[in-house]
């Protein structure tokens, strides 16, 4: 079994940011400022791999990929799953 542990540092908010973390985790329920930090991060990582996924989007509109284009499944016959 593997065992996480959290690491511990230190953050320096501002007046304003710190008040907004402890609204945050009093309508939350969230037991720490350290959970609240954790939503944090853990929207700011979604929030990459969305742009991430978008630019990927993009790119496959401007150069899509020849394979797919081409009608790999050309030779398939149409099914109605009946024989799955």
């Amino acid at each position: 079994m593997i065992q996480k542990t959290n690491q511990k540092i230190s953050v320096s908010l501002s007046p304003e940011l710190l008040r907004y973390a402890e609204e945050y985790q009093k309508a939350h329920k969230l037991s720490s400022r350290s959970e609240v930090i954790a939503h944090a991060m853990k929207a700011l990582r979604d929030k990459e791999l969305l742009e991430g996924y978008k630019a990927m989007a993009d790119d496959y509109q401007k150069n899509p990929d020849p394979l797919v284009e081409t009608g790999i499944s050309d030779g398939l016959e149409p099914s109605d799953e009946t024989s799955w």
